[in-house]
């Protein structure tokens, strides 16, 4: 016998997925899974993306030197990414 409380496995999936802050949290995922390959051993060695919200994402640096080098390569990264994750994934970098 079913409860009223019950709720079937696909409409729970459909919730789950269509949620805004779990696509973000699986597209971050994704980019920090593939970080390495988006900016290289070296950047990847010095930086990491630490969170995703709305479009933007904050890329941790371990240093002034690497903010300053990532600043020019951002259009590179954001066209890297869109490789990655499709086209609008990532619509702007802050660096941190």
């Amino acid at each position: 016998m079913r409860s009223k409380n019950t709720i079937h496995i696909a409409d729970l999936l459909k919730r789950v997925l269509g949620d805004r802050k779990f696509r973000q949290g699986v597209r971050k995922a994704e980019i920090a899974l593939h970080w390495n390959e988006i900016v290289g051993p070296e950047i990847a060695s010095r930086t990491r993306p630490v969170q995703l919200f709305r479009g933007r994402l904050i890329v941790e640096c371990d240093h002034d030197v690497w903010r300053t080098e990532l600043t020019f390569l951002k259009p590179e990264i954001l066209k890297r990414i869109a490789e990655v994750e499709g086209e609008g994934a990532v619509k702007e970098i802050f660096l941190k």
